[in-house]
């Protein structure tokens, strides 16, 4: 509940939707971690609800790195 509230916008109501869980990994996010607001289809004007997903900024990494190497 608590970190919802250092971010806004769509990246908290991501995160009240997720229960504070990285949608990548399943995690719960700890205070000092870097929360990216994922766009699923990668669309980055795709502002959809279901189109944005919170994730670990490493996960988010990941999910970048994966794609332009497969």
């Amino acid at each position: 509940e608590r970190k919802s509230k250092f971010y806004d916008g769509e990246t908290s109501k991501a995160l009240k939707k997720q229960n504070h869980r990285c949608a990548s990994c399943g995690l719960k996010f700890i205070d000092e971690e870097v929360i990216n607001l994922h766009h699923i289809d990668g669309n980055h004007a795709n502002w959809k609800k279901n189109n944005l997903e919170a994730i670990h900024e490493s996960c988010h990494d990941y999910i970048h790195m994966s794609k332009s190497t497969s």
